[in-house]
């Protein structure tokens, strides 16, 4: 092992890959901490921190024969491209291969991205997001919008879908499409997997086992297998929080004293709930609790979607003008801006300038 080497930070791992990589090039142990003191010293004051160059210069152990010239040229290029400092480092951690690989590579890989009709910006974003799309094969994500399109979307839901997640571009044809075999096996059409796609694209790049955690969670909390599906592909999200996050909201309702079956006829006629936050959740209870209505939201969970803005104008409207605050009212509460206009002559963007204080 080398000593100097150690004292920089490289673990006997870090090292011995490195070092193997240069077996063939026959460089003397003092040749190679040279370069690794070089390139330590470089990187170190353009503002990486050590931590970020022993991975940088491990994983890319290349980056070490390039001269100094030459890497500023590299960022030089990057910043008439439009990347920013931070960006530059963030991108460059992420992707050590970016400081090494041809520039005419990247000009390819950027004029790809603009080709499938993502904007200038989008394609900026998705880079710095997911620098690795630099260095996947443009057959290889061509292969990846052929899967979607094969489910049924077109150029732009893709590019929808993919800014939603990029992620999905690195994931085997064979994880995609386990994922979506996994989907149909639990009773979901085309169709409904296409819209849940759409509306979380993220379930394309979790892995069948967490998919299935959150289904058991479910399970578990007394939902059935239909109302799962429901639930689930009405707010596909559900699939990726955490089997916490989910529980929580379920206890929350508890905690007030609702039923184990009230809470599922709330939240299987609301399923968006899952993705509130019990903060959020409570202070739209709280609003109905204090007029003696928090037991109406099982009968219109509806109401839960409901800004709490729009909930407070309307109440206090209802007040102003001695109507009483009964079952009645909480119908008032939750009338669509059309009926309440109908009803009342005043709409909801006129509640809330007169009645919000």
């Amino acid at each position: 092992m080398s000593e100097l080497l150690s004292k920089l930070g490289y673990d006997e791992k870090s090292q011995i890959k490195i070092m193997n990589s240069y077996v063939g090039s026959r460089l003397s142990l003092p040749t190679l901490e040279s370069k690794v003191k070089v390139m330590f010293n470089y990187l170190k004051g353009l503002g990486f921190l050590d931590e970020d160059i022993i991975y940088m210069t491990t994983c890319n152990p290349a980056l070490l024969n390039y001269p100094i010239k030459t890497l500023n040229r590299r960022f030089a290029f990057l910043h008439e491209l439009g990347y920013k400092d931070d960006e530059i480092k963030k991108m460059t951690k992420k992707l050590p291969q970016l400081l090494t690989i041809s520039e005419n590579l990247i000009l390819t890989k950027l004029n790809l991205l603009k080709d499938y009709g993502y904007f200038k910006t989008t394609v900026h974003e998705l880079t710095v997001i997911l620098p690795s799309l630099f260095s996947i094969s443009s057959k290889k994500l061509n292969s990846k919008r052929d899967f979607l399109k094969k489910i049924g979307f077109d150029d732009k839901e893709i590019n929808k879908i993919t800014k939603d997640s990029p992620m999905i571009y690195t994931y085997s044809l064979e994880l995609l499409q386990k994922n979506y075999d996994y989907l149909l096996s639990k009773g979901y059409d085309s169709e409904r997997i296409k819209k849940m796609i759409y509306r979380n694209s993220n379930i394309m790049v979790v892995s069948v086992d967490t998919l299935e955690n959150k289904r058991k969670c479910l399970v578990k909390l007394g939902y059935s297998e239909d109302e799962i599906n429901h639930i689930t592909g009405v707010n596909p999200i559900i699939y990726v929080l955490s089997e916490e996050n989910i529980a929580n909201t379920f206890q929350n309702f508890l905690n007030r004293g609702y039923s184990n079956n009230d809470v599922i006829r709330i939240t299987t006629k609301v399923p968006m709930i899952f993705s509130y936050s019990v903060a959020g959740v409570n202070k739209k209870l709280d609003i109905l609790k204090n007029a003696s209505l928090e037991s109406e939201v099982v009968r219109r969970p509806t109401y839960l979607i409901q800004s709490e803005n729009l909930t407070l104008a309307r109440m206090d409207y209802l007040i102003f003008n001695n109507i009483v605050l009964d079952h009645k009212a909480f119908n008032y509460l939750v009338m669509s801006n059309k009926d309440f206009i109908k009803r009342f002559g005043v709409s909801n963007e006129e509640l809330k300038a007169k009645h919000l204080h």
